[in-house]
């Protein structure tokens, strides 16, 4: 008898065992000693950024810029200084050694537009002039020169560029534009020529997110106007609408899949998952922390969610909680991460997919590699 009723106490105890849920969060090996304000960048190199100055961890040579920038591969640095009037370009290895350096257009005395965008082969965009880019090759002989302005006297945003880690796709959006009472907004592509074809023009609704695909073949945006829903729009690159999306809340941001089937649509508190072509709402939930980012995982079924409190100013993440919702299970797990985040505008911020139930964090001081049980 004592036998049996250990062997039903075991099989009764068992389904329990086997069913935990769990979200195991840590630092991968490479950036777990990183301070809030170093980087880590390819084949191991690190850098420090202080305000106006990087510093190269492994020779301790250091340097001052204007406006700072990193390849999508992390291989090449960019500093930007403006110097007696000209703009003085630097490019340099991940580790702080000189690729090249060389003096390119006039600058104004004080632009706050001030960018600059290195391709992983050493190709450089400078932004100047709120809405000027200039293309340089990897010598820094100065190329084409092309405006993304609207000439609009009301004013306009600074325009933004986003490219997909490969470089074949680039684009140049303006969030706002500015006339006769309206807010508008505008996206081009730039061509093989290097010439802007519109993939997006409005008079009356602006551009509060944009997410380029890995491989820059679609792109999503959430545009919002005074008294309206917000909606999400999905093109390809070359401006065929796959789809749009009005929201029930005022979105914060949408994400685009790895394998751009899934749209992934958050607010401040609430998440939901569509399938691109068919507009299926594939699942939603919602949370009381703040959304940070969102990412769907197709091959898992899974969604990610990183809530916290985000500072604009500092670009520091904190108060951090993980949460995976398993949409074909229909069930939620999460955990939270006691570390602080800061996060870099040159870096692409994402969750890549490692292998099942395992992702990583990447884009900031330190990344997170994120694994799931259910």
């Amino acid at each position: 008898m004592i036998r049996i009723s250990f062997q039903l106490l075991f099989l009764l105890l068992l389904p329990v065992m086997t069913s935990a849920q769990s979200v195991t969060i840590s630092p991968t090996s490479e950036t777990a000693d990183n301070g809030s304000s170093v980087l880590s960048l390819s084949d191991g190199a690190k850098v420090s950024i202080d305000s106006r100055t990087i510093t190269f961890l492994d020779s301790g040579s250091s340097g001052q810029f204007s406006a700072l920038g990193f390849s999508p591969d992390r291989s090449v640095v960019s500093l930007l200084n403006n110097v007696q009037g000209k703009a003085r370009v630097t490019l340099l290895t991940a580790s702080g050694d000189t690729l090249n350096r060389y003096s390119s257009i006039s600058l104004s005395s004080s632009d706050p537009s001030l960018g600059i965008y290195p391709t992983n082969g050493g190709h450089l965009l400078l932004r100047n002039n709120i809405m000027n880019f200039t293309f340089h090759d990897e010598s820094g002989n100065i190329g084409t020169n092309i405006s993304n302005g609207s000439n609009s006297e009301q004013g306009e945003t600074i325009s933004q560029l986003v490219m997909n880690p490969t470089q074949e796709t680039i684009l140049l959006y303006t969030s706002k534009i500015k006339r006769e009472g309206q807010v508008g907004s505008k996206i081009r592509l730039v061509d093989a020529d290097r010439k802007l074809q519109y993939l997006y023009q409005s008079d009356d609704r602006y551009i509060k997110d944009l997410d380029l695909s890995g491989d820059g073949t679609m792109v999503s945006f959430v545009t919002a106007a005074s008294g309206t829903s917000d909606r999400v729009v999905v093109m390809d690159k070359y401006g065929n609408q796959i789809n749009s999306i009005s929201a029930e809340n005022q979105l914060q941001g949408a994400t685009l899949s790895a394998d751009n089937s899934h749209l992934t649509l958050f607010s401040e508190n609430r998440i939901r998952v569509y399938n691109v072509l068919t507009g299926e709402n594939m699942g939603s939930t919602s949370l009381q922390e703040p959304v940070f980012m969102a990412e769907y995982v197709p091959e898992d079924q899974m969604l990610l969610i990183v809530s916290g409190n985000f500072s604009t100013s500092s670009s520091k993440l904190s108060n951090i909680e993980v949460k995976a919702v398993d949409l074909g299970r229909r069930d939620i797990t999460s955990t939270s991460y006691s570390g602080r985040l800061t996060f870099h505008e040159s870096l692409r911020r994402g969750i890549q997919r490692l292998s099942s139930n395992n992702y990583r964090l990447t884009g900031a001081n330190k990344e997170l590699n994120i694994e799931v049980s259910f």
